[in-house]
């Protein structure tokens, strides 16, 4: 299934731990997005959520009805993960 990275902003504070606990449980148990790794700053108003999906609109559409604002959603290419990279998808552009 594809990897999607997605950025959100909201206000400084505006989210509590506890939603996102809450939106982390609601993503391991949709039957069609699977959340993989997020990363919050509550006091910065940012995250970036790692989320399998089908496609990029059945993200989109899971984060209208969780009412989560969304910057960008973009399909993960490469990975690296300590100075090793991975290629995720079969069509990484070559510049």
């Amino acid at each position: 299934m594809p990897k999607f990275m997605a950025v959100h902003t909201f206000p400084i504070n505006g989210m509590s731990v506890e939603q996102c606990k809450q939106l982390s449980e609601a993503s391991q148990h949709d039957p069609i997005i699977r959340g993989d790794r997020s990363f919050m700053s509550l006091s910065g108003g940012k995250a970036v959520c790692i989320i399998d999906a089908p496609k990029r609109e059945d993200l989109e559409n899971w984060f209208k009805q969780m009412k989560l604002p969304f910057d960008c959603i973009a399909e993960v290419e490469l990975e690296a993960e300590r100075g090793g990279i991975t290629e995720l998808s079969g069509h990484v552009p070559v510049h």
